[in-house]
């Protein structure tokens, strides 16, 4: 028996994932392989290293056109791949009408087919028309569904027009490289950064677009009394089309607001490590990385209503707050800045608790395999 599992590309959450799928199904006695369609996208600055990559996979050759703001490949090797690596379940992630994925998901041979979807009512872009009508059917061309939380299961099944079965499964992080800091490392995170070391930070982790509401959140941060935000810096990691507007923000707010660019993964954990508490005021988000990497390194969460996993991030009054609105994120930043030293450890560390159970790569690969 064999597992399949096709992509768009290699990046360093579902890399650390899929090795831990191989070893996991190694030792059970199940082949498994990964399919890439291409090393990267446009936008995404994840490195291709094979080297590091321990997990048996191929990059297939392909073309790669960008169509409305989406990478979509095609890949006709992948009818010989699947050949093959005859798979008894593929595991398709990625947009459902992607060129690729429609045509593994439609020629595959006799196996289990499962879409991998992160997908939600409220991050859909078309509820009604000819795409609507495309993607019911593409969802109902498939057996299971992989998801990672409940408003994706709803969707899928919604989708599919039938309650068929799930799979739980989150996106995967390294919580041992993702870790909360020492107060040691603290302290050198700040230094490095050139933060004050008594200031309260906020960050937030994500592209500098209209969608994770960087421009709504920096303003309110911002328009907050002198007596609330006092020592509060803000720091926006990523870059973006918003970026000059908000640089002109942070060119006249003393140091309050700070754009730190694109950062690797180890930066983004340094940024982490220097941090109070982690934000993110996104608009549209299925199921948001960022949070889980702030949940592991130990930071109270402060999360918009949109983001797809604040269910399985903020479960419950203890672990962060969230944004109602984030058109208006001043009330959510006002109880995140209120918070006592003893409570922001209190929530991150049950933060970190949730992110070791339910996101860590063994945990996921062994609840797959095994499923």
């Amino acid at each position: 028996m064999s597992l399949v599992v096709l992509t768009n590309i290699p990046t360093p959450y579902r890399t650390t994932f899929f090795d831990a799928v191989a070893t996991e199904a190694a030792q059970i006695n199940r082949a498994f392989h990964v399919l890439y369609c291409a090393t990267s996208e446009p936008g995404r600055h994840w490195p291709y290293e094979p080297a590091t990559m321990r997990h048996p996979h191929t990059v297939l050759r392909g073309v790669h056109p960008r169509l409305v703001g989406t990478t979509a490949h095609l890949n006709p090797g992948v009818l010989a791949a699947l050949r093959e690596l005859r798979p008894t379940t593929l595991l398709v992630a990625g947009a459902w009408n992607t060129p690729t994925m429609l045509l593994a998901a439609s020629a595959a041979g006799p196996c289990r087919r499962i879409f991998w979807s992160e997908g939600h009512a409220d991050a859909v872009l078309h509820r009604e028309g000819l795409i609507a009508w495309a993607r019911r059917r593409a969802y109902r061309s498939y057996d299971a569904f992989a998801v990672p939380n409940s408003r994706s299961a709803a969707w899928a099944r919604a989708q599919a027009g039938e309650a068929k079965p799930i799979i739980e499964l989150p996106n995967a992080i390294d919580t041992g490289f993702y870790r909360p800091a020492s107060s040691e490392e603290k302290a050198a995170s700040r230094r490095a950064l050139g933060l004050p070391a008594q200031a309260r930070v906020l960050v937030q982790v994500g592209a500098l677009t209209e969608r994770k509401g960087p421009l709504p959140l920096a303003r309110a941060f911002l328009g907050l009394p002198a007596a609330v935000r006092d020592d509060a810096v803000l720091l926006l990691v990523g870059t973006g089309p918003q970026e000059a507007e908000l640089q002109a923000h942070a060119a006249a707010s003393a140091g309050a607001l700070r754009l730190l660019g694109q950062r690797d993964p180890a930066g983004v954990r340094a940024v982490l490590q220097a941090a109070d508490a982690f934000v993110l005021n996104t608009f549209l988000d299925p199921n948001p990385l960022s949070p889980i990497e702030a949940a592991a390194c130990g930071l109270p969460l402060v999360l918009s209503a949109k983001s797809g996993n604040i269910d399985e991030l903020i479960t419950g009054p203890g672990l962060g707050c969230a944004i109602t609105d984030p058109a208006d994120p001043e009330p959510a930043l006002r109880t995140a800045l209120g918070w006592s030293a003893t409570q922001r450890d209190t929530f991150g560390a049950a933060a970190r608790r949730i992110a070791e159970r339910d996101f860590s790569p063994a945990a996921l690969a062994r609840r797959l395999v095994r499923e």
